[in-house]
């Protein structure tokens, strides 16, 4: 009966993930719809795209280009590994998101945003550039492992790597993630579902620094701020997936202290530069 049952994914675990996959794609284009009905001619649609864009050049392809500098050029790939020396590793990655896709922001927002300015549309580049991972992360992500729980729940894990045609070391490899993939609580996906939801809000958040670093000098610093934020904000996350931190309870205490006070100062500013 133990090994039936970990051989396949429960209801609940599915039905987790069906519910964080939809929150995670429904959630932005809801609110987006719902900002641009509220600022009417004040925005441009195409804000939220080009956010959308300055994550995919600056996270995706931005830096992984630098991961392989650092782990195929500088020979690192052997040392700064997750299981040689995870908070190493946790940190890494954590300073080197934060530094590009705050520099893409900065980026973004000087030099491709001149015809739609105004805080209105700072506000959706960033949320744009925040939505995109939710959907990528948050939403994609998950649909892919919904996929694969439906499969194994079908055709068992044999019959999956059999209709698949996998076989080998590959098929030893993917036995031992799907096998994780079914330990993992309901309540796991959905802390980590709520994870990419904060970070949507924190994306947007940092966005509203580097707007105001850019417009008014004596917030300059707001920009390197943002960067450092940025790493705190996300080495919770960073530690979890590399094992330092089991709870992602804690992690999602720790990423949320940190987005709520991050959130909150933007919310004070943006409303300020309504007043002035």
């Amino acid at each position: 009966m133990n090994q039936l049952i970990a051989d396949q994914f429960s209801s609940e675990s599915i039905t987790s993930m069906v519910v964080v996959a939809l929150l995670c794609t429904a959630i932005p284009f809801l609110f987006l719809g719902y900002y641009k009905s509220k600022t009417k001619t004040k925005t441009k649609l195409s804000s939220f795209f080009i956010g959308m864009a300055f994550y995919i050049v600056f996270a995706f392809f931005g830096e992984q280009f630098f991961h392989v500098l650092v782990f195929r050029g500088l020979s690192l790939s052997g040392f700064l590994t997750p299981s040689n020396h995870p908070v190493y590793y946790a940190v890494y990655g954590a300073v080197v998101a934060g530094i590009f896709q705050e520099t893409g922001k900065y980026i973004g927002l000087k030099k491709c945003m001149n015809s739609r300015q105004g805080r209105e549309n700072a506000f959706l580049f960033g949320f744009g550039h925040g939505s995109f991972e939710a959907i990528a992360y948050g939403s994609s992500l998950t649909m892919g492992n919904i996929a694969i729980a439906f499969l194994v729940n079908s055709f068992g894990i044999d019959g999956y790597f059999e209709k698949l045609n996998i076989t080998g070391e590959a098929a030893v490899a993917q036995e031992e993630a799907i096998r994780q993939l079914i330990a993992i609580p309901p309540s796991d996906h959905v802390a980590a579902g709520t994870e990419r939801l904060l970070a949507l809000v924190f994306q947007t958040s940092l966005a509203i620094f580097i707007f105001l670093a850019i417009q008014h000098k004596e917030l300059k610093r707001l920009f390197p701020i943002a960067i450092v934020l940025h790493i705190i904000g996300y080495l919770p996350t960073n530690l979890t997936n590399v094992g330092i931190l089991s709870n992602m309870m804690i992690s999602l205490c720790l990423t949320g202290t940190v987005v709520v006070f991050t959130a909150a100062y933007a919310y004070r500013m943006y409303h300020q530069m309504e007043k002035s």
